[in-house]
């Protein structure tokens, strides 16, 4: 009888346990990783009795960006090629496509531990962002950044933005600038 008793808390016992380890997997992974790219273009800025008119730019590049669900926190970083577009050189330019005269230049954007906030179709980070210019400190830095990621019926996370918050805005605009996003993956 004894045995039999213990039998059937050993079997009650892994049971559970069982139970519970499946429970555990069916649960959202804790981390998802996105990537994908940026791809648009800053607003033409007006001329003013300093400074001549300039932009659009192109702003090109891969970002990535980690998500950890237990925390609700996020680190983005980005690689961005900016210069002058086309349409600067046909209105601003007089049609000259010299590319020395398109001010090619280089951003790297990261955020560390940024605050993620949950909305209807995604999801938003705010935070500080430090931005280099070719590779060194850049004036606007550090600037205000929020990043907004959302989908659709069909494609849950599908688009990204970036808007940046002054001293950024001034040179990146105040517009949210799209992009795409490529993949996501999930893992513990």
């Amino acid at each position: 009888m004894k045995s039999r008793a213990f039998y059937w808390t050993v079997r009650t016992i892994t049971v559970m346990a069982l139970l519970a380890g499946i429970s555990a997997l069916a649960q959202y992974d804790s981390h998802k990783t996105f990537n994908g790219v940026i791809n648009a273009y800053s607003p033409q800025t007006a001329a003013t009795l300093t400074a001549p008119a300039t932009g659009p730019y192109e702003v090109r590049g891969p970002w990535t960006l980690k998500l950890n669900r237990y925390t609700d926190k996020a680190n983005f970083s980005a690689a961005l090629n900016m210069e002058l577009s086309d349409g600067w050189a046909i209105t601003l330019n007089n049609s000259n496509f010299d590319p020395n005269a398109r001010g090619a230049h280089t951003h790297h954007i990261t955020m560390i531990d940024a605050n993620v906030t949950w909305t209807a179709t995604g999801f938003q980070i705010s935070g500080p962002a430090t931005v280099t210019l070719n590779g060194s400190a850049a004036p606007v830095s550090p600037t205000p950044l929020v990043i907004e990621i959302t989908g659709g019926s069909l494609v849950k996370y599908s688009n990204i933005t970036l808007t940046f918050g002054s001293p950024g805005s001034k040179h990146f605009g105040g517009e949210p600038l799209p992009g795409v996003v490529r993949s996501v993956t999930d893992s513990n």
